[in-house]
């Protein structure tokens, strides 16, 4: 059974009850007006179960337009037009109610948040957005109008808004709000940085982690920031910090750690990917580190450390750096390993190398903002 007829299962035996429980004012009327509820209410039933839900709908729609205290059914009846994708007329539904001038501060409450629940399902978006920011006005249900705030406003990625709403959250306490407004922060510091906006750029960073100490996006990003303003001492520190709060994403912290040691000191950055490799072997470390032998002609260290990432740990990306080391020598390597080379670049490229802590959803890239649950920082590599 789908949950919308689940639903209007319940929307049923609820409006029975409360059939059985009204009175008119006028005795006299009485009987005719129970018997015709009676009458409707049992063919709605045997539409319903005869698996006829629009008929079913309709019926239940006459009842409670008769019925003008039923404020909470007709809330669920428009639950159950948007649970089943008629979005329009669940409009109708919660906007007739909230025309009706008698209505309690509780049913308007309740009125505005399942209208604005109509206007996001119908990508409605500014409209849900009045809507939610009167429920904040109204101190209705205030926690729950911002986290949909905050969520509409990261789809919109309207960032500032969305910090805006994640600290209300963070002040409340809500949890993981801090991870969310850290985030937000670095969306914002991230674009700062691209346009060259670097006082904005460091004060969001800065708030980052003030919010979240562990965000490694806003370290990564700080050291970008400084090397970009020719700050090699923060940008080092920074790097160290990050290397030890956070040693699970070594594989992000190779290109930075490049950037702030080979032009200066590479002895440096080879012993830093030797000694992380020996602590956290990884084929990202192992790379790096074939790399930088070929790139300063340590010829021999490059072919002993290959042999032995071949045998020990053999992967893609080793193949594919052994094809183009051996390429030199014509006699060890012919067409067939030049096809071979694009084949196994073909396949690295479709190899996931992250994946979320919380649903299992894969990429080939860090995702910060996991596409497919919508958490933050639970991207973790593989």
């Amino acid at each position: 059974m789908d949950i919308w007829l689940l639903l209007l299962v319940l929307l049923a035996i609820t409006i029975g009850w409360l059939l059985g429980r009204w009175k008119p004012y006028k005795k006299k009327s009485k009987q005719p007006q129970s018997d015709r509820f009676s009458e409707s209410y049992a063919r709605g039933l045997n539409y319903l179960l005869a698996d006829d839900s629009d008929s079913a709908i309709r019926i239940f729609t006459d009842l409670i337009e008769v019925n003008k205290e039923t404020i909470e059914i007709h809330i669920a009846l428009g639950n159950l037009f948007r649970s089943k994708g008629e979005v329009d007329r669940a409009i109708k539904v919660h906007q007739n109610l909230l025309a009706r001038p008698n209505l309690t501060k509780k049913q308007r409450h309740m009125a505005v948040s399942e209208l604005a629940s109509d206007y996001l399902k119908a990508g409605l978006l500014d409209r849900a957005e009045k809507l939610y920011r009167e429920m904040i006005e109204l101190q209705s249900d205030t926690r729950e109008a911002y986290r949909r705030l905050l969520d509409l406003y990261i789809t919109e990625k309207s960032w500032q808004e969305a910090v805006d709403c994640a600290q209300e959250l963070y002040q409340k306490g809500e949890s993981e709000a801090g991870v969310v407004l850290s985030q937000c922060l670095c969306e914002i510091g991230s674009s700062a940085i691209d346009s060259g906006n670097k006082r904005l750029a460091r004060k969001s960073l800065d708030r980052a982690l003030e919010v979240d100490s562990a965000c490694v996006r806003a370290s990564l990003l700080l050291i970008q920031l400084n090397l970009n303003t020719d700050r090699a001492a923060d940008a080092k520190r920074i790097f160290r910090r990050l290397v030890r709060q956070n040693p699970e994403y070594m594989g992000l912290y190779i290109e930075p750690a490049g950037k702030i040691f080979v032009d200066t000191d590479p002895h440096v950055y080879q012993e830093f990917l030797q000694n992380q490799y020996q602590k956290h072997p990884s084929t990202r470390l192992a790379m790096a580190l074939l790399e930088h032998y070929a790139n300063h002609n340590e010829i021999e260290k490059a072919r002993g450390f290959l042999s032995d990432i071949l045998r020990q740990s053999p992967s893609f990306e080793a193949f594919e750096f052994a094809l183009r080391f051996l390429k030199s020598n014509p006699d060890q390597l012919g067409e067939t390993w030049e096809t071979l080379s694009i084949f196994l670049k073909t396949l690295q490229s479709r190899k996931s190398e992250f994946s979320c802590s919380r649903c299992g959803y894969e990429s080939h890239a860090i995702q910060w903002l996991c596409p497919s649950c919508r958490n933050w920082s639970s991207m973790k590599p593989v």
